[in-house]
């Protein structure tokens, strides 16, 4: 494992050099792990989508580190500028209109005429970006359809040693991905579910944003893929008591033990919930189990996210 280096300015400078030379690095966010690149570079693009054995119609989400960074690949109005004042840097991506650029090449982005951009909060993954003074694509370091990583060694495990560099700086803060709005037509359209809830973003906004049905065959935005987040092993939701020969992800107190088990959260929180979600789910998938069979999870706030992420991951 001689390819993960703990979060430090030297690695953050091998970092630079690699992503500056077509090289793929594996970045902590505060969401789960990346898989960045250079997405000006028809060669590194290609390499990353190639090693994800990712669809070529689904986009990257492109990270910045500054206004003016996003100024010179995206069309912005006093809309975008009010919601990134509130939740830049963080785990909100926002779709735009793309401006004719050399620093995001088409391929990046499906070949779409917007971007789906964020600023993270990730202060290895803003100081790489910094340092490296462009924008860099990152998608979640795993194999497509996969368990998201939200740690080094997930990360190691999906892609041994095809990466030069996976810098170790611990587990994820929240666990789950990024909440994507789409801003680039007149109505505000949620396209994912992710750690900042719908609810205080319509507060702050002021204005209604609409859910509409996913397009699955020509995505329009990352993370719109049927099957995604899924284990090998056969996922069942809603689950109350579990059957021998199964693998149980719990939540909350219950009056009963199975083995193995793992809870998500003891005193039912949803925070801590999708904080271990992944994890856990890696775990118990090692086991090789009949089936992991999840007991029911609520759907509000970040709850809202968690069924989400297990719904896709129960597609066959």
């Amino acid at each position: 494992m001689n390819n993960i280096l703990k979060e430090s300015s030297y690695s953050i400078n091998k970092a630079v050099r690699l992503l500056s030379t077509n090289k793929l690095v594996s970045l902590k966010a505060e969401t789960v792990y990346g898989l960045a690149c250079d997405p000006s570079s028809i060669k590194s693009i290609k390499k990353l989508y190639n090693l994800k054995k990712r669809p070529y119609n689904n986009p990257l989400i492109i990270h910045i580190s500054s206004i003016q960074m996003l100024n010179s690949i995206c069309q912005t109005n006093e809309l975008t500028k009010k919601i990134i004042s509130q939740f830049w840097p963080g785990p909100l991506t926002i779709i735009l209109p793309k401006k004719k650029n050399k620093k995001i090449l088409d391929l990046a982005v499906s070949g779409l005429d917007t971007i789906a951009v964020r600023m993270p909060k990730s202060p290895v993954f803003l100081s790489v970006l910094k340092r490296f003074g462009k924008p860099i694509a990152a998608p979640s370091a795993n194999e497509s359809g996969y368990i998201s990583s939200t740690k080094a060694i997930h990360v190691f495990d999906s892609f041994k040693k095809k990466i030069d560099l996976i810098i170790d700086s611990g587990q994820s803060d929240f666990g789950l991905e990024s909440t994507i709005i789409d801003l680039s037509s007149n109505k505000i359209i949620l396209r994912r579910p992710g750690v900042i809830g719908i609810k205080p973003l319509e507060v702050f906004i002021g204005k209604k944003i609409y859910e509409l049905k996913t397009n699955t065959k020509n995505p329009n935005s990352p993370g719109q893929f049927l099957k995604h987040y899924s284990p090998i092993t056969p996922l069942k939701l809603n689950v109350k008591l579990p059957k021998d020969g199964d693998a149980f992800l719990g939540f909350g107190k219950l009056n009963f033990n199975h083995n193995p088990s793992l809870n998500l959260s003891k005193k039912g929180d949803l925070n801590e919930a999708a904080f271990n979600l992944f994890n856990f789910l890696r775990k118990l998938d090692k086991l090789n189990k009949n089936n992991i069979s999840v007991h029911p999870i609520p759907k509000k706030g970040i709850g809202k996210a968690i069924n989400e992420r297990l719904a896709r991951a129960e597609c066959k």
